[in-house]
């Protein structure tokens, strides 16, 4: 009758000075006694008497951490359980949804990670989804013990292709420091996480229902009375509040971990109520943590991935910044219990065996590394910053805003040119492209040329652009909006041929209600009949940062290019007096801009608009202005840019390198 939860099994690795509490079945009321035991003398010992239906729990110190090899031997009566193999060290939680559940073998240097893993003595726990023969749609209401699960240990086999790739380079930066260190401890995980799942989802029931706002949450979803509902939800039913928690984290309840690394929010980026209490949610799943699996309850940390870009709402709904917002929130409020991770400048990897592109980047490496550098920096002593820069306070300052930032390491520079995703507002919140000027290491001057009385300021919290490129020391600047407490959506519409250093961005061309949906790149520039286009580094308008030009040419004219509205990066052109350019070219050149119109009841509407010189460029580029007031209404579905060249050489050209809208 005696037998332990499949967590408690060969080749485990716990968590080390620390406790362990096995958990198994007896017979009922049944004395047991357990020993961890090195070379056959116990380290530790521990006695129990298990409950009249037989369930018992038996507490034992764990030694300290090494790569020492011990057994623990379990008896009550004449039976026993000998569990092999065991080591103790740092034991770490991967959790959240699919970001984090995302295995080695979607990562293109997967063969390179398992030998690199070789000879680490890492060691994860891998969980199944379902007992052998389960329903898979069908979950328990209350906390499950037995989940079969089993520990694999790093030795070159092909197993860890569907492990956790975030967690397996945390782990392996880990273990390399700590052997660089002379510090002879092994590491591992649980990988206990499951794509599409709510953060709900990983709390109990009891106490999501002692909290008052996930209380109303759960009635808001129409989830109450909960037992008449459960398993009601057809193919949702793995989403309902406390499933994951039954299914994945109450199978390994007894063990101690040092921390959590956490991706997960993509399932509350689309739900207004859902985003806006999701730091409440973190309050809530961390309190519970710490008291059920916190090695140390004073330094207890949650290590969270901010959220990648993806397809979250219509055109310019800033949906994921509320989510990334609460990230940020808790870790300014309580930075010893959350600490952020930034994504946005590690580019959107495609794993070709694997659709979603980008909300599935394949650069889990990297951001496991970067995860492993906080850790090591909050937990472990080491040297480095311990949190990526956030926004601390800002005010106006005439036509500007000085924003001013916390954590900024050695301090505020900008990466790769000019910067991206940076925007101003004023009072009608809507949201203009802006300059700016890094004015000491902790802050830095934000504003337009033409917006006389800026309010708000906002960095990275488009659903549609990546590539992040403003830094504080070691780390990228977390996304910030000064005015995400209003209680209307934010909505910044990114217009990514305003930048000169962007080729290409994201989208989808295809029915957005498809599952999965698919996004492909496309370029920004296209070239009209008897033209090319294509970036320049040579003619470049360096006073404003920018490492290209977009260079426009052709051998009869005239010459031109054109930039297409998206699904998701519209032409709304209407909002705007004027267009600003500043072009480099030979010889005379007179050209216009041509609004086409999206076709309604066959008829296609075009609309031109002149471009004339202005004062203002400077150096060799000469500034070139177009009214856009009283544009006619409706969908503009293309932009093009058209020159007449007047040069004797037999190439014309036209270099475009900053184009400015005017509000």
């Amino acid at each position: 009758m005696l037998q332990l939860y499949p967590v408690f099994s060969d080749h485990a690795l716990f968590q080390c000075a620390s406790t362990l509490t096995l958990r198994g079945i007896a017979d009922p009321n049944a004395k047991l006694e357990a020993n961890i035991l090195s070379d056959g003398v116990s380290a530790a010992k521990g006695n129990a008497i298990a409950t009249a239906d037989g369930t018992f729990s038996l507490t034992l110190d764990t030694p300290a951490g090494s790569f020492d090899v011990y057994e623990i031997t379990v008896t009550a009566g004449a039976e026993s359980v000998t569990l092999s193999d065991i080591q103790f060290g740092e034991l770490w939680m991967a959790s959240g949804q699919s970001n984090m559940e995302m295995g080695n073998g979607h990562q293109p240097e997967f063969k390179k990670m398992e030998q690199d893993i070789i000879g680490t003595g890492i060691r994860v726990y891998s969980m199944s989804y379902q007992k052998d023969g389960a329903d898979p749609n069908t979950f328990s209401i209350t906390p499950e013990d037995d989940t079969p699960g089993k520990w694999l240990v790093a030795d070159g086999c092909d197993n860890w292709a569907g492990v956790s790739a975030c967690a397996t380079a945390f782990v392996l930066d880990l273990a390399r420091k700590f052997k660089e260190l002379g510090k002879t401890v092994p590491v591992g995980f649980l990988n206990v996480s499951w794509g599409g799942t709510p953060i709900n989802g990983w709390i109990p029931l009891d106490v999501l229902d002692a909290d008052e706002i996930s209380h109303a949450f759960m009635e808001k979803q129409g989830r109450y009375p909960l037992e008449e509902k459960w398993n009601t939800y057809e193919g949702g039913n793995f989403q309902q509040p406390a499933a994951m928690y039954n299914r994945k984290i109450a199978p390994v309840r007894g063990l101690k971990v040092r921390g959590v690394i956490w991706y997960q929010g993509e399932n509350e980026v689309g739900v207004e109520w859902s985003h806006r209490i999701y730091a409440n949610a973190l309050r809530v799943y961390h309190r519970y943590y710490t008291e059920l699996f916190a090695a140390d309850p004073a330094s207890f940390p949650m290590i969270s991935s901010l959220i990648y870009p993806w397809v979250y709402g219509n055109a310019g709904e800033c949906m994921r910044a509320y989510v990334n917002e609460a990230f940020v929130e808790t870790a300014k409020e309580s930075p010893e219990k959350f600490i952020i991770c930034p994504v946005d400048d590690l580019p959107p990897v495609w794993a070709a065996n694997l659709d979603n592109h980008p909300i599935h980047p394949a650069h889990k490496y990297r951001l496991g590394a970067r995860m492993a550098k906080l850790a090591l920096a909050n937990v472990y002593g080491q040297s480095g910053q311990r949190a990526p820069a956030t926004l601390d306070s800002y005010e106006i300052d005439g036509n500007r805003l000085i924003l001013k930032f916390a954590d900024v390491g050695c301090g505020l520079y900008i990466k790769d040119g000019h910067i991206d995703g940076l925007y101003i507002a004023g009072e009608n919140r809507h949201y203009l492209p802006a300059e700016c000027e890094i004015l000491s290491a902790d802050s830095m001057a934000v504003w337009h040329p033409y917006l006389e009385n800026p309010v708000h300021a906002a960095y990275d919290i488009s659903s549609f652009t990546c590539g992040a490129n403003l830094w504080a020391g070691e780390y990228p600047v977390a996304p910030f909006a000064t005015d995400i407490k209003n209680k209307e959506l934010l909505h910044l519409e990114a217009l990514p041929f305003l930048n000169p250093d962007l080729v290409s961005v994201w989208e989808t061309r295809m029915n957005p209600t498809q599952v999965p949906l698919e996004v492909y790149y496309f370029p920004i520039w296209k070239a009209l009949p008897e033209s090319e286009v294509c970036q320049d580094n040579a003619f470049v308008e360096i006073t404003e940062g920018y490492a290209h030009s977009i260079r426009i040419s052709g051998n009869r004219n005239p010459i031109g290019a054109y930039v297409s509205a998206t699904e998701y990066h519209l032409l709304n052109l209407q909002k705007y007096s004027a267009m600003e350019l500043d072009l480099y070219h030979r010889g005379k050149v007179t050209g216009y801009l041509e609004f086409v119109y999206a076709m309604e009841n066959g008829v296609q509407t075009t609309v031109q608009r002149p471009i004339a010189e202005t004062e203002g460029a400077p150096y060799t580029f000469k500034r070139y202005t177009a009214d856009l007031t009283n544009l006619p209404e409706g969908r503009i579905a293309q932009l093009r840019f058209v020159f007449e060249v007047e040069d004797n050489q037999p190439l014309y050209y036209v270099n475009i390198a900053k184009i400015v809208l005017k509000p």
